[in-house]
C-alpha cells in the first residue's frame, strides 16, 4: 500500500523515532564488548572506546529518560498523532541538545591547554584524530534527532 502526502501518521515515522531514540544505547552496547576485546592497550582506538564507554555509562542518567519520552511519543503516533509528535519531538530535541553539548565539550577540552585538565580525570587525553572519532557517533545522533524532528513537523497533523 502506497501512502500519500495526506496529513498525519506514516508507518516509517514510528520506526525512525524508535531507532533514533535507541542509538545512544546501541552505541554503548556495541562499545562495551569492543573495549573488552581491545583491552585498552594504549592505542587510539582504545582511548576512543574508553571515552564512549565513560560517556555512555554516565550518560545513561540523561539518555534513558530522553529515550523513554521519545519512545512513548513513537508509541502514541498512530493513535494520537499530535500528542505523539509532541512527545517524540520533545525527546528528540532533548537528545539533540544533550549530544550537541557533549560534542562541544569534547572539542572545548581538546582545544584547551593541558594545564586546565583535571589530573584525576578518568577519561584519556585525546589526540585530535581520536577526538574526531569520538565525535562522529554523537554528531550522527544529533543530526538523526534533528532529522526526526523535521520529518515529524514537515506535514500538518
Amino acid at each position: 500500500m502506497r501512502y500519500s502526502r495526506k496529513p498525519g501518521w506514516r508507518p516509517h515515522d514510528t520506526a525512525w523515532v524508535t531507532w533514533v531514540a535507541l542509538l545512544p544505547i546501541l552505541l554503548l552496547v556495541v562499545s562495551i564488548p569492543a573495549a573488552l576485546l581491545e583491552d585498552n592497550r594504549g592505542t587510539m582506538i582504545g582511548d576512543v572506546l574508553v571515552t564512549w564507554n565513560l560517556f555512555g555509562i554516565f550518560g545513561l542518567v540523561v539518555t534513558v529518560p530522553v529515550a523513554m519520552v521519545a519512545l512513548f511519543g513513537a508509541a502514541a503516533l498512530k493513535q494520537q498523532f499530535r500528542f505523539g509528535r509532541w512527545l517524540a519531538s520533545l525527546g528528540s530535541a532533548a537528545a539533540a541538545i544533550a549530544f550537541a553539548t557533549l560534542a562541544y565539550g569534547i572539542v572545548a577540552e581538546m582545544a584547551s591547554p593541558d594545564e586546565w585538565r583535571d589530573p584525576n580525570s578518568w577519561a584519556p587525553v585525546l589526540s585530535p584524530s581520536a577526538a574526531f572519532l569520538v565525535l562522529v557517533p554523537y554528531f550522527a545522533i544529533t543530526v538523526a534527532n534533528t532529522y526526526v524532528i523535521g520529518r515529524l513537523w514537515k506535514r500538518r497533523a
